[in-house]
């Protein structure tokens, strides 16, 4: 059975010869072409994206930041190395930076929470969501009520009350921000319960 097709929208025997001949007509092909548009632009970039990593945390106290996140949060520590020297230096561009470190991996995701032991003249700033430069996590959770009773206890609390989101891809789902003593940010959601009557109509 024959491959690809040609003299649609320009497009050559070669662009869709990944496609059969058959399904040609089933295809939106409006969106095909698209789609091979951005892989032929894909494919003369000088790089690549592979995969996101994990998200870096400094923090000012990291046994009790790692307590949090392996102990109440569940993650796995993964492991704690201690960067100096040119390597901090260069990596980081703070000139005499040490650092204290440990990575934490769990849920499809590493945190890596870091303690800058140098240079002296660091400072705490008590970032806020609003302020340029935030940044926070976001986690989905089964519970967020039993999360919140439960993160009580280890300092962290809720920036205000749970929300549900009315609109977007997101509707149904219960969020809150919540912040460390440090001024972390993490925003938990917990997706709506499954509409049993549209499964089963």
């Amino acid at each position: 059975m024959g491959y690809g097709a040609t003299g649609i929208a320009g497009e050559t025997d070669s662009d869709l010869s990944c496609v059969p001949a058959f399904l040609i007509q089933f295809l939106d092909l409006g969106f095909l072409i698209s789609r091979l548009n951005i892989i032929r632009s894909m494919s003369t970039a000088p790089f690549h994206i592979i995969a996101a990593d994990h998200t870096g945390i400094t923090v000012s106290n990291l046994e009790r930041s790692l307590a949090f996140w392996r102990d109440v949060l569940g993650f796995e520590l993964s492991h704690r190395p201690h960067q100096t020297g040119d390597l901090a230096s260069e990596i980081t561009g703070v000139p005499g930076a040490e650092i204290s470190i440990a990575v934490l991996k769990g849920y499809g995701h590493k945190i890596e929470l870091l303690e800058y032991l140098a240079p002296p003249d660091r400072k705490h700033v008590d970032i806020r969501p609003c302020d340029v430069g935030s940044v926070h996590v976001a986690l989905l959770v089964d519970d967020l009520d039993a999360l919140l009773n439960t993160i009580k206890a280890s300092g962290w609390k809720a920036a205000g009350k749970p929300q549900t989101l009315k609109s977007g891809p997101n509707a149904g789902k219960r969020v809150v921000y919540v912040r460390d003593p440090d001024g972390t940010t993490i925003e938990f959601m917990q997706a709506p319960p499954p509409d049993l009557t549209r499964k089963f109509a």
